[in-house]
């Protein structure tokens, strides 16, 4: 049954929202990002960010076109070609990293709250 301990509640967001971001992680990067670089690439441009350590372009790709441009999201990123990917953009890309954003801050917060307050 549900632990209704600190630890409890802890676990529970805990894995909850691992699941999200890993779901939300892999739905950008199979239907947002690929479908975005697929488009790009018939245009004859080249792809926004060349390189991709484990899976984190999708992290670039959802920030530039999850967040708005601005101090956090700048448009002369060296990483990834912010005001590109945007263009090619959909609403339901900027649906989905969104999810895959906040999820993914969620989960680091609650991961260090649990580190700071020695969840066990």
């Amino acid at each position: 049954m549900f632990d209704n301990t600190i630890e409890g509640w802890y676990y529970t967001f805990f894995g909850l929202f691992l699941i999200i971001t890993f779901i939300s992680w892999l739905g950008f990067a199979r239907f947002s990002m690929a479908r975005i670089e697929r488009q790009m690439q018939k245009d004859g441009l080249s792809r926004p960010s060349s390189w991709d350590g484990v899976g984190l372009r999708a992290l670039w790709y959802a920030s530039a076109i999850a967040f708005p441009v601005g101090i956090f999201n700048r448009a002369e990123d060296p990483l990834i070609d912010v005001p590109t990917v945007r263009r090619y953009s959909t609403s339901f890309d900027r649906v989905l990293g969104w999810i895959l954003m906040v999820s993914g801050f969620l989960l680091v917060a609650i991961t260090l709250s649990g580190v700071f307050f020695d969840i066990d």
